[in-house]
């Protein structure tokens, strides 16, 4: 850790340096030598060309605004997926539950109706046991409507909810104002 303290500020010590003139010189042995230094009387600095200017381009610019709206719009079409798939598992998990319980209450009825009976008691009973198991399928029918009425009401909220999004990333990243789609 001292190690990385160490040249990290050495680092900051040097750069300073970078924005310092620099000499081409020839060496004793003829080798090239940079120097910050000059070399001989009357010697030139080198035109070095500079990095990258701090002010972009108003290409870059445009560049930079399209990919964040890009990804803007995108991000509003995944949390709008999200958006589905959570109301998905709310609504439908507790539906799914509830249809396991009254099918394994079905399968219990059959077997009730499966046993031998021959007695006019016995049929009110199979009578009374259908009855049951009518019920239960209507019931969960009527549930299935309701959670299809609540899915459907859900995915138009999360589509709203990307809607809003749309419009509000278009409007940041568009000189023009969001047309409504």
């Amino acid at each position: 850790m001292k190690g990385f303290l160490l040249g990290a500020m050495l680092l900051i010590g040097v750069m300073p340096l970078a924005s310092a003139q620099v000499y081409k010189c020839k060496g004793a042995s003829g080798e090239t030598v940079y120097s910050q230094n000059p070399c001989a009387a009357g010697a030139e600095p080198m035109k070095l060309r500079s990095s990258r200017g701090s002010a972009e381009s108003a290409g870059e610019a445009a560049n930079r605004a399209a990919v964040y709206r890009n990804t803007g719009l995108a991000d509003a079409g995944i949390e709008e997926r999200n958006c589905v798939q959570g109301e998905r598992s709310r609504i439908y998990g507790p539906l799914e539950s509830r249809s396991q319980q009254v099918g394994r209450q079905v399968a219990d009825l059959n077997r009730q109706l499966a046993a031998p009976t021959g007695t006019l008691a016995a049929a009110t009973r199979d009578s009374g046991i259908r009855a049951q198991i009518a019920s239960l399928q209507q019931s969960l029918s009527a549930e299935r409507v309701a959670a299809d009425t609540q899915m459907s009401n859900a995915r138009e909220q999360c589509a709203a909810t990307r809607r809003e999004r749309e419009r509000a990333v278009h409007d940041t990243f568009s000189n023009a104002p969001a047309t409504s789609r």
